[in-house]
């Protein structure tokens, strides 16, 4: 089995109240793992686009962008220079 890894995760739901709640049930059986201490972080409200963080295996990533308006975008963490 592959390992999981962070992801920044971008969920497009015009029209629709985007919670915590609603991003767990959309991405309920995927197995993606959310970050209940990041999001979510509106991006552009007026087209319903937020994000959260979350890790994935290759196999959850992969059931979770076959959900219409589901991105994954790799999480690069920034080191102080």
């Amino acid at each position: 089995m592959a390992a999981a890894e962070r992801y920044i995760i971008q969920v497009e739901r015009p029209g629709e109240r985007i919670d915590m709640a609603s991003i767990r049930v959309l991405l309920g059986d995927t197995g993606v793992e959310l970050d209940a201490d990041y999001g979510p972080v509106p991006v552009n409200p007026k087209l319903g686009r937020y994000v959260v963080r979350g890790l994935a295996s290759p196999d959850a990533r992969a059931r979770a962008e076959a959900i219409p308006g589901v991105r994954f975008f790799a999480e690069v963490r920034q080191e102080p220079a």
